[in-house]
């Protein structure tokens, strides 16, 4: 094995007291299998796992920890340094309002739930703090929690009027298995699923072409469901436009927003995105550094629009979790890049969340922008949906094999939400 190995931790990682830290291996060190090397973790504190790094503080404090790689002859490939920065949660002094902006990962309103539960609750497991002056904040709506998230949805999404997906009234029997097939309607053009519920799917236009949504008709299957049965659609309604949208300034203007939704005031914002818009890439023949660099933009242009409506808030910014490495990709995208391949889609998160870094460290932004590293605090091996396989068409031994590729199950989204809660909680003991 020659060549290096890159290794990326962020800068800081933040822990909470009484809480379990870990950081996967998968998550941090860039190849396609990380455990055909030996990996070292070293620090006064924690333990050094084959599949990750694990530490439960019971006191303040902040610890250096150093990954390694090495190859069979103890060269080393990669190393990677951080800093463990333990708080102690403390409810803040005055109310604070928080909001959660995201993609697909965010519409369900799982993360954001138990984010809302591990905060402002008391019991459960983990147990919860039960802060009663933190509130969450938007116009979705799951239970009890606020929010903003939509399926397909991307940065550049937020920054502008139009919608791009459409809702279509098809009751159906569509599964996981069949999220992000393809469709064609009876004008030739190319749908998405997005979002399955039993009578209404969420349809992204492919490539982000422009032809009219389709009113009534079937559309058939094109590529990567498994059933492909055709969809009947009775009724087709283009999505809600970008929450942040103004009509009467005509302009993204989060001040209007604020005042709309609560009262004003929001003290902090968590944003998750880039998951999404990876077939621009591929168009507009980008390399993936240089198209990681094309979303920071679009990263820095909401940052910018929030920051100017809301010039007291703190902004928080992560990159999609490593998708599966164990099926996922392939139950939902077939054998078509970008998204069939999976080391590709790796070494894509190790850049973007390079470039996200980047920007939260740069003059002017590091006051108020702070990025959190979700990768390393996801299992990616067991946190998507799954079933067992035959081996092979001839055995009746089966296998482990994911049924979707970045979606993760309930288990894997409450792993987001102790990734932004530890963040979180650093946060509130300043307030």
């Amino acid at each position: 094995m020659n060549g290096k190995v890159r290794v990326f931790l962020a800068k800081q990682y933040d822990l909470v007291v009484g809480d379990t830290f870990q950081l996967f291996y998968r998550g941090v060190i860039e190849a396609p299998n990380p455990y055909c090397y030996s990996i070292v973790a070293r620090c006064e504190r924690g333990k050094n796992f084959p599949r990750y790094y694990e530490y439960t503080p019971m006191q303040e404090g902040k610890h250096v920890l150093t990954i390694s790689v090495y190859d069979a002859e103890q060269n080393l490939l990669g190393r990677g340094e951080t800093l463990l920065n333990v708080v102690k949660p403390t409810a803040p002094k005055s109310a604070v309002n928080v909001l959660c902006v995201g993609d697909s990962l965010t519409q369900n309103g799982v993360w954001v739930s138990e984010l809302n539960r591990r905060i402002t609750k008391a019991g459960g497991n983990p147990e919860g703090h039960g802060f009663e002056n933190v509130n969450f904040v938007g116009s979705c709506v799951v239970g009890d929690v606020k929010f903003e998230g939509y399926g397909g949805w991307q940065w550049s999404s937020y920054t502008c009027s139009k919608p791009g997906s459409i809702w279509v009234e098809a009751p159906n029997a569509k599964t996981e298995k069949d999220q992000h097939s393809l469709w064609r309607d009876e004008n030739g053009n190319i749908w998405q699923i997005e979002t399955l519920q039993v009578d209404y799917l969420k349809l992204n236009r492919y490539k982000d072409h422009d032809g009219p949504r389709p009113q009534k008709g079937f559309l058939t299957h094109y590529k990567n469901a498994v059933d492909t049965s055709p969809i009947e659609i009775f009724s087709s309604s283009d999505e809600r436009k970008n929450p942040f949208y103004d009509e009467n300034t005509n302009s993204v203007n989060l001040k209007s927003y604020a005042d709309k939704i609560c009262g004003g005031k929001i003290d902090v914002v968590y944003i998750l995105l880039g998951a999404n818009g990876l077939m621009r890439q591929i168009a507009f023949n980008n390399t993936r550094r240089d198209y990681c660099q094309i979303v920071k933009e679009e990263a820095r242009k909401l940052v910018d629009l929030i920051k100017e409506g809301l010039p007291s808030v703190k902004i928080k910014i992560l990159a999609p979790q490593i998708p599966s490495a164990r099926g996922g990709l392939g139950s939902n995208y077939g054998a078509e890049p970008p998204y069939s391949d999976y080391f590709d889609l790796v070494h894509y998160t190790m850049e973007l969340n390079s470039a996200y870094e980047s920007l939260a460290q740069e003059e002017g932004y590091r006051e108020y922008l702070e990025f959190i590293h979700l990768a390393g605090q996801f299992d990616t091996e067991h946190s998507y949906p799954h079933t067992f396989k035959p081996v092979n068409v001839r055995s009746k031994t089966t296998e482990w094999l994911d049924t979707n590729g970045y979606h993760p199950t309930d288990e894997g989204s409450y792993q987001i939400a102790d990734a932004v809660y530890r963040n979180l909680v650093k946060e509130l003991s300043k307030i």
